[in-house]
């Protein structure tokens, strides 16, 4: 009798059928190579042999031939599974489509179907059986067991999911696409190499500053050498809090690279930063170093800003494209929300690249941007990806939060500092004075233009909401003595990015500017202001702010000898504060330095707010997503956390330029859209909420794709128009 063929995809370009003993061997392969350690080879190989066997049933052999629809088949191999105890790998099974089930539903269906009289899951496992023609090996999960932590198991789940999806993706692309599969690049991280291109980086800084070496530039030197020698440290949590201006970015990535010599199984290097304007800055800093020869290729940024073009030969394809669905890359760039979001997800795409973050060096960037409500499920899942998946992890920033363990709260339990005597080093690099304007009165928008207008020196004026830092740009319109900017996110992100590179310009030809910006300038832009104003705010963003002032310490009086820029500090009149929460954590910090703005220089005064800030006024597990954890509800998770929590949309400025209008003539009518059109059209978006949408619904446009189109005017000063500054994200 002949053997009965059993497919698992239809054929592809050249005619071939994919067989179930073809895929199924070629998932498990996969999977055993991305395993967690030699130890859970068997059990991940065992979760790629069985995930398809559902496929063996003659709905889904009908369904390949086209006889009959879709049918569902993950959960026979998730029913498997459960039969041999292997809950670690029941999960991962049942979701390798649909994503991480919640516990209680997926063991509702699985008994459902258990029960049923027509199941056709005893003839599916008779054929399977048959077809393998050997008996299958059922690991020993022991070491599963033996994870006693059962947020470690959570987390291995996950892992475990990652892993054969990433594995079930590849095994199908190398079948239908083979050039696709061959095109993905194998990049290791070459440390030799890499630090040989920083060192070269470093040397020429030093020629630079044989002509006249700054305390700043001899403090970088210093910083850079301590954290270095810390490198050959046990893998674990590290800090590098540094005031700003001090090279935190170049320190982190030497720091990095030799903490990867000391430690062989590290893989890659992950920066995780909070706004898209630090990446574009980071990004073309690495890029210059480390992509620099001809052939070099060492960074891979993953985030909405990014456009990785196709090659012209459609049977060719761009290998950074491809790294971004898995994350096999040396160094990777990408954004908080990408990489936090990701590890609580629990669909497919968003988690596939997971198991590549095994084995890494991550480093946070700006870590105090992590909202209060997520930060002890995202400090526990820190922690837990530490210490089960062999990574290092390093909190940068200029206003470290207290992230330890301590009574009534969950966070890591040690973390190394990189620096050496920070309070000095804040001491030394102290380039600013604070000042209480009007003794913290409240004063008008109008008044606040006169003292800035009166100063005769180029300002940045930080406000709290979009409606003030506008008002403020209008006040000013009068004076002709200065050049004048406006930043917020009513302008979309192209319309931002060419302000700040005005500013920058103007600040290099030493015009007198005046910049009103919202706080979205305050991390990580690097400009130099001499002078700062600041509306009272939490204490991070007023350090923050005050991060662009005299951020070289080269400001200099009219003798030619260093001065201290300004920083002033202000109410207004103007009511409004983005939140409650947010108005009562700017008095809470105003009580706290008021009459003695000298703690506001202080190495370990943001560490003492936080503490108490965490204390007295925030819940740092809101949602209780760490018990949902504890019952893995992995869709439940998923719907609850987030990093930016806005019910919002975007809306497309398709008049913006000439680009902008072409991309709108190209795809107006269009049904799909690519992921690679929505990226360049996001670059001239503006996120509105619900309000905004209705109360302007006969001024947008609804594409068949789904993009709206803004048909209403757009201020080049301001974006786009609003009544009530709430219905944009400030």
């Amino acid at each position: 009798m002949e053997h009965k063929e059993y497919i698992a995809h239809s054929e592809n370009a050249s005619g071939k059928k994919q067989t179930m003993k073809e895929h199924s061997s070629g998932v498990g392969a996969f999977t055993r190579k991305f395993a967690l350690s030699e130890s859970f080879e068997d059990l991940y190989e065992f979760c790629g042999l069985i995930h398809d066997i559902g496929k063996y049933s003659d709905a889904f052999q009908k369904h390949i031939t086209g006889e009959n629809n879709q049918v569902r088949h993950s959960i026979y191999g998730a029913i498997f599974a459960k039969e041999q105890s292997l809950m670690e790998v029941v999960f991962p099974v049942f979701g390798h489509h649909a994503g991480l089930p919640d516990n209680p539903k997926m063991r509702q269906d699985i008994m459902a179907e258990q029960n049923m009289d027509d199941s056709p899951y005893g003839e599916i496992c008779r054929v399977w059986k048959e077809d393998i023609g050997q008996k299958l090996n059922i690991p020993n999960d022991k070491e599963f067991q033996d994870l006693t932590d059962i947020l470690k198991q959570e987390l291995f789940v996950r892992m475990l999911y990652s892993s054969l999806v990433d594995a079930d993706s590849l095994d199908t692309e190398r079948h239908f696409d083979e050039t696709k599969f061959e095109a993905r690049k194998n990049c290791p991280l070459n440390t030799e190499v890499l630090l040989n291109k920083l060192r070269k980086k470093f040397e020429s800084f030093q020629n630079n500053q044989e002509k006249g070496v700054s305390i700043i530039a001899q403090l970088r030197d210093n910083v850079r050498k301590y954290a270095e020698s810390k490198a050959s440290l046990p893998q674990g949590f590290f800090s590098l809090t540094l005031p700003t201006g001090l090279g935190k970015t170049l320190c982190s990535m030497n720091w990095a690279l030799h903490h990867a010599q000391h430690h062989k199984n590290i893989k890659r290097i992950i920066i995780v930063l909070p706004f898209i304007s630090i990446i574009d800055q980071t990004a073309e800093v690495f890029k210059t170093i480390f992509n620099k020869d001809e052939g070099d290729d060492f960074v891979l940024e993953h985030h909405s800003n990014v456009i990785y073009t196709e090659n012209e030969d459609k049977d060719e394809y761009n290998s950074k494209q491809l790294a971004t669905e898995n994350w096999d890359y040396p160094i990777i760039i990408t954004t908080s929300v990408q990489f936090f979001e990701s590890l609580f997800d629990n669909k497919r795409p968003a988690c596939r690249k997971l198991h590549n973050i095994q084995d890494s060096i991550i480093i946070f960037d700006e870590i105090q941007t992590l909202p209060l409500n997520v930060t002890e499920p995202t400090l526990t899942m820190l922690d837990n990806l530490q210490k089960l998946c062999r990574c290092s992890m390093l909190f940068c920033t200029a206003t470290q939060p207290d992230f330890e363990d301590r009574e009534g709260f969950q966070g890591v339990s040690k973390i190394e500092s990189l620096v050496e005597n920070p309070k000095l080093i804040f001491e030394e690099t102290r380039r600013v004075t604070y000042h209480p304007l009007n003794k913290y009165e409240e004063i008008a928008v109008s008044e606040l233009a006169d003292i800035v207008s009166e100063s005769n020196k180029s300002a940045l004026v930080v406000f709290n909401t979009k409606k003030k830092a506008r008002l403020f740009f209008e006040e000013m319109k009068g004076c002709d003595d200065y050049y004048l900017f406006h930043l917020s996110t009513n302008m979309c992100p192209a319309h931002r990015k060419e302000v700040i590179t005005n500013i920058r310009q103007a600040l290099r030809e030493g015009k007198r500017i005046i910049v009103s910006s919202t706080q979205l300038i305050e991390a990580g832009v690097d400009m130099d202001f001499p002078t700062v104003y600041r509306e009272l705010a939490p204490l991070e963003s007023i350090i923050q702010s005050a991060g662009r002032c005299n951020r070289e310490g080269q400001l200099k009086d009219e003798n030619g000898s260093l001065i201290k820029g300004d920083v002033y500090l202000f109410a207004l009149t103007e009511s409004g504060q983005p939140s409650k929460e947010y108005r009562s954590w700017l008095e809470f910090a105003n009580m706290l330095y008021k009459g003695n703005e000298g703690k506001l220089y202080t190495h370990d005064f943001y560490s003492y707010y936080y503490r108490e800030l965490v204390k007295n006024f925030a819940d740092t597990d809101k949602l209780d997503i760490t018990a949902d954890r504890k019952k893995f509800l992995f869709q439940t998770i998923a719907d609850k956390y987030k990093i930016i929590n806005n019910n919002t949309q975007s809306i497309f400025v398709y008049t913006y330029n000439q680009k902008s209008q072409e991309l709108y003539n190209q795809l107006k009518n269009e049904e799909y859209i690519t992921k690679r059109e929505r990226q360049e059209i996001s670059q001239y978006c503006v996120q509105v909420y619900d309000k905004f949408l209705k109360e302007n619904s006969t001024l947008i446009g609804h594409e068949p794709s789904g993009v709206l189109i803004w048909y209403g005017s757009y201020d080049r000063d301001f974006g786009l128009p609003f009544k009530d500054e709430f219905n944009f994200v400030i």
